[in-house]
């Protein structure tokens, strides 16, 4: 038997390193994006989803006062009254939503943004009204 007088070199070499870091960086470029849309997305349907509760509890409230509450204190007095348990705010910036009401009461305006979607693909502003519903992307929140 004859003995070598080097040590057999093992591990892998550069180029085989290489080529795993390069499979891992094209991975990496492929899937992140797909994240950030998902997760994009999930923000946009909370705030869809949010926008509507709200509304069902302004409702709840019209079917009971026969108005709507007044725009300096709507969040309170859907809470003090049991319309909805908490209101909801934007999940991007857990800012509180826009109300907007009209002189007598008998419309609203809920909205978020403007432009708080934007890796969502939507520019502008959510709104939601009793009439039209859910709007997306308005340049502009509409009068009550």
């Amino acid at each position: 038997m004859v003995q070598l007088r080097g040590r057999a070199q093992s591990g892998f070499t550069l180029i085989e390193l290489l080529v795993v870091i390069a499979i891992l960086a094209i991975l990496a470029a492929v899937l992140i994006p797909n994240f950030i849309r998902a997760r994009a997305s999930g923000v946009l349907a909370a705030c869809q989803l949010d926008l509507r509760n709200i509304a069902a509890a302004l409702d709840l409230y019209y079917n009971e006062n026969q108005n709507y509450p007044d725009a300096s204190n709507w969040e309170t007095e859907l809470e003090s009254g049991g319309y909805i348990r908490s209101v909801p705010h934007s999940p991007v910036d857990r800012a509180s939503y826009t109300y907007v009401t009209d002189p007598g009461r008998y419309t609203f305006v809920l909205a978020d943004g403007p432009n708080k979607y934007l890796q969502s693909g939507i520019s502008g502003y959510i709104v939601y009204t009793p009439v039209g519903g859910l709007a997306l992307g308005l340049p502009s929140v509409p009068p009550p």
